[in-house]
């Protein structure tokens, strides 16, 4: 141990690491490490001759380390290389010498820790230099290698922004970016880069200006390529430029598409909004059902401290060498499963803050019990989320069991969230619908407009019900937007259609048509005794509906506030039901603008979007012609005499009702086209009058033998795909 601790002394003089020789009683004296791969926390360091860096696919030697590199055990323990000794001799530090360090030496430490990143930086550079360029030697790679430099992010860090000149390429080492559009509130995410990627070559490539944004969605880590390196590179490795060329290409696919690429991984925060939280049967639920879509890693202080054999290291800072094995580490997790859950602390600790930065969604949890005012951890993360682009944010209510939810309003008023779920002690289903809507694996109904033809819906319903198909999001227009609340209620198939027979099959209420045909009062009565004073954030299924706001000439989503007044605007059908006034606009019906809202849930929750189609493409024919003029007084004698024949006309309803309808069915058309849904059904309910309320039974029945089959295969095909 005397020669070992000599030769350490020598080599700590030459590195400007006095006190190196400390580390001798935690050291062996090797001849070799490929048969011994380093254990976590160790460190190897090179005393004489050389280790290389060997690819593990083709043998390919990408780079040397010579006298007085140290490597970490996370970079030399990846997959995809091993260390081949040429001549070597080293010497293995054990975690524990690391340790002893910090408690006599602190200043000796933080000096070789230093010396530890650099070489771990050298090795990762190394091994993601060679995956991009496969066919540059070594010489290459560690020329390549010696311009490049090395670009820590936090989680919300811009790279660069929209219309910067282009100075330089970026390879994505570890971490994920995202890529995105215009600014504020009308940003738009274009595509995600992920490690092994490039991320700024095209502006070098045209030399036109940034044409994106692009910042950290998590703790990444890059190699900045200067413009001459790039162009150098490129010029005498033509593969090299090819292989960018590719990255291009399949960016340009991946934002040609209807939605915005996502990553095949997800990464998410769990923090408790308080310390007396107690999360274990959420989080081991929420592991369980993730689970059947991939791997799961759940990852907490304990388990990194266990994994990487040092107590602490979870709170470790990004400039020690602790911090960059601990990168390293977090980022094989993201590789080596398809999703991970960052169990955070309920205080802001280092290791809370470094989970959500490594989170590509944020789930903030509380029990409705605690109260809506803002845990003390959800103050001090609003504070510095003001400060930097903040991840995607949700809040997960849990409820006791067999409760309703109610005042959710108050909780959300208080909390920039884009999102908020309902979860039920012991409710199994809630938890799994939570998992498919969080990994883009839910399945939302789309229920379009189309008066009495609507209570097709209802047998759709009852086929899905029967397959075991779960409806994890719902949303509707007119008629659909009265029957998709109720599911969103927690209501099952047959209750909804109980429901919708004894409140929605006798509607009208004439009245002198200043304004409109019907008063509106019968079905308000309806509407509200059917959702009593419930507000669609207290839903326990995501829900949405549309109306046409007539002020602002605009589409209006409702996912806040009351449900009876989003739901009667969405009904508000022009001449027919007076207008209902939202915050000074009047809305009407939306079927004016959208009767099947496929793209809103495509947007909002993603997924498969199941849409269901109750409007005719044709409608209304007449065998009188009106143009020369039409006396109402004559067709009304008609139908009292019984000795006359009154001639087949449309009704002044129906004309309101369809002109309502035909202004939407091209973008209807618009949508199918994009193939924005995974399932589109038009159902054959021609047969009925928009306004045959009294038929529910046979249009739901119809809707059922109609849907039965083809969500049977559909469904099929989703389980087998």
């Amino acid at each position: 141990m005397e020669d070992l601790a000599e030769r350490l002394r020598e080599l700590g003089g030459e590195l400007g690491i006095p006190g190196l020789e400390q580390l001798a009683g935690h050291a062996e004296l090797c001849t070799a490490t490929a048969d011994s791969p380093l254990q976590p926390g160790e460190c190897v360091v090179v005393l004489a001759g050389h280790l290389e860096l060997v690819r593990a696919d083709d043998g390919r030697c990408i780079a040397a380390f010579g006298r007085g590199a140290m490597l970490g055990g996370s970079g030399a323990a990846d997959r995809e290389v091993t260390l081949r000794s040429a001549g070597a001799e080293v010497a293995r530090i054990a975690a524990a010498g690391f340790d002893h360090l910090l408690a006599v030496d602190p200043v000796c430490l933080a000096k070789l820790t230093e010396w530890i990143a650099g070489g771990e930086r050298s090795l990762q550079v190394a091994i993601h230099l060679s995956h991009l360029f496969p066919r540059l030697d070594r010489a290459g790679l560690e020329e390549f290698a010696a311009s490049v430099e090395w670009v820590p992010l936090r989680g919300g860090d811009l790279l660069f922004s929209e219309g910067d000149r282009a100075d330089a390429a970026y390879l994505v080492i570890s971490g994920r970016l995202h890529a995105v559009a215009g600014r504020g509130g009308a940003e738009r995410v274009l595509n995600e880069v992920v490690a092994g990627e490039t991320v700024g070559e095209m502006a070098l490539l045209d030399e036109a200006p940034r044409s994106a944004s692009v910042y950290a969605v998590r703790d990444s880590q890059l190699v900045r390529i200067p413009r001459a390196v790039f162009d150098a590179l490129t010029e005498r490795h033509p593969d090299a430029l090819r292989r960018i060329a590719g990255f291009v290409v399949e960016r340009l696919r991946r934002g040609s598409a209807s939605a915005p690429h996502r990553a095949p991984t997800l990464s998410m925060a769990v923090v408790p909004a308080r310390p007396d939280a107690d999360l274990e049967w959420f989080m081991e639920r929420l592991q369980a059902e993730l689970g059947h879509f991939g791997a799961v890693a759940r990852i907490d202080r304990s388990a990194v401290d266990r994994a990487l054999g040092r107590p602490g290291i979870a709170d470790a800072r990004d400039d020690e060498s602790a911090g960059m094995r601990l990168v390293r580490w977090l980022g094989n997790q993201d590789a080596a499963s398809r999703y991970a859950i960052f169990q955070a602390e309920a205080e802001l600790t280092p290791w809370t803050e470094r989970a959500l930065r490594q989170a590509d969604h944020v789930l903030v949890v509380t029990r409705a019990a605690s109260g809506p005012s803002l845990g003390p951890i959800e103050a001090r993360l609003a504070e510095i989320w003001r400060k930097t682009r903040p991840p995607r944010r949700s809040l997960v209510l849990i409820h006791a069991a067999g409760s309703t939810p109610a005042r959710t309003a108050d909780w959300l008023i208080q909390r920039d969230v884009e999102q908020h779920f309902h979860v039920r002690d012991g409710n199994g289903e809630d938890v799994a619908r939570l998992a498919r809507l969080l990994t883009g694996r839910g399945v939302g109904l789309v229920l379009g407009g189309g008066g009495a033809r609507g209570f097709a819906h209802l047998g759709v319903l009852r086929a899905l019900e029967e397959i075991g198909a779960p409806v994890d999001a719902i949303g509707g227009t007119s008629i659909g937007s009265i029957i998709a609340a109720l599911p969103a209620m927690g209501l099952d198939a047959a209750a909804t259609e109980a429901i919708c027979r004894q409140s929605f099959s006798a509607l009208f209420d004439p009245t002198f048509p200043v304004v409109a045909l019907l008063t509106g009062r019968r079905i308000g009565k309806r509407l509200a005794a059917a959702y009593a004073d419930i507000d669609i954030e207290d839903l326990i299924l995501p829900f949405f509906c549309v109306s046409t706001n007539l002020t602002q000439a605009q589409a209006m989503v409702h996912r806040r506030g009351s449900l009876f007044r989003a739901v009667r605007s969405s009904i508000a059908l022009p001449g027919v039901l007076p207008p209902v006034a939202l915050g000074g606009d009047l809305h009407v019906d939306g079927g004016l603008v959208d009767n099947l809202p496929i793209e809103p849930m495509a947007e909002l929750w993603g997924g498969s979007v199941v849409a269901i189609d109750v409007s005719p493409e044709e409608d209304l024919r007449a065998e009188l012609d009106l143009a020369p003029g039409f006396s109402g007084w004559s067709f009304l004698w008609k139908r009292l005499n019984p000795f006359a024949e009154a001639p087949a006309v449309p009704r002044i309803s129906s004309v309101l009702m369809r002109s309502v309808v035909v202004s939407s069915l091209a973008k209807a058309r618009e949508s199918r086209a994009r193939e924005t849904a995974s399932l589109y059904l038009k159902l054959p309910v021609d047969d009925w009058d928009l306004l045959q309320f009294d038929e529910l039974e046979a249009i739901a029945a119809r809707g059922y033998e109609a849907s039965a089959g083809p969500l049977r295969d559909w469904w099929k095909r989703r389980a087998d795909g």
